[in-house]
């Protein structure tokens, strides 16, 4: 490295339906790390060339509903003929919906999933499943959020 020239920062992608977790990062870590938003499926796909890792969202209830994914990252056009409670399912996991789909197109990235299981077993079975995974609460403080990053970005 040349004098008085710093390394780019390690990049991570935040997948989120609103702004709450991209502003408290980049207000409290974004002197060492950078983040980029995404507010689903096809925003994260194509943010995430050229990053450490992806930090995701569980519920994204304020996110339209003909902006939800399924599993293999299809829009979701059926969801009106199933009511209210396949909305509330898919809105509620679609942080693990978006990850599943960036899984199905090879995307090995490490992520960071902020969720809050009343199941250990089932976070067990994501992170197995959809890892390199991560789960942590979404109480989770600065520092801890930090030295994962740290890790995820470590070569």
């Amino acid at each position: 490295m040349l004098p008085g020239v710093s390394p780019p920062r390690p990049r991570f992608v935040v997948c989120e339906d609103g702004t709450e977790y991209i502003e408290r990062f980049r207000r409290f870590l974004g002197e060492t790390f950078e983040f980029a938003p995404a507010r689903g499926f096809a925003e994260a796909l194509e943010a995430l060339p050229g990053a450490v890792g992806l930090l995701l969202d569980l519920d994204f209830r304020r996110t339209p509903p003909d902006a939800l994914v399924d599993e293999a990252g299809a829009p979701v056009t059926w969801l009106e003929r199933l009511g209210e409670g396949a909305r509330r399912h898919l809105t509620e996991s679609q942080g693990i919906l978006v990850l599943r789909a960036l899984r199905a197109r090879a995307v090995v990235a490490p992520a960071l999933l902020f969720a809050d299981l009343d199941d250990a077993a089932r976070g067990r079975f994501l992170e197995e499943s959809l890892g390199p995974l991560t789960i942590l609460s979404s109480r989770a403080g600065m520092r801890e959020i930090a030295d994962l990053l740290r890790e995820m970005a470590a070569p």
